[in-house]
């Protein structure tokens, strides 16, 4: 079994997450540089160039990071 993690960039990955509908955690950088979990994981509703909803939430996409697992 594979827990290899696949970070979403760009639109194009976004829009694939989104049209396939694969569940998307959201992490986010401490000021100690450690990863925590905003999110646990949700279907991408919208995405902008600023920001990505998941489930009801916001996240801006420059402050976090959308992961997919593979």
């Amino acid at each position: 079994m594979s827990y290899s993690k696949t970070i979403l960039e760009t639109d194009m990955e976004l829009l694939t997450a989104a049209l396939t509908q694969r569940k998307v955690s959201v992490w986010s950088r401490t000021a100690d540089d450690i990863y925590v979990e905003l999110e646990p994981g949700g279907i991408i509703r919208k995405f902008t160039a600023y920001s990505v909803k998941i489930n009801n939430s916001y996240f801006l996409r420059e402050e976090c990071e959308f992961r997919v697992r593979d």
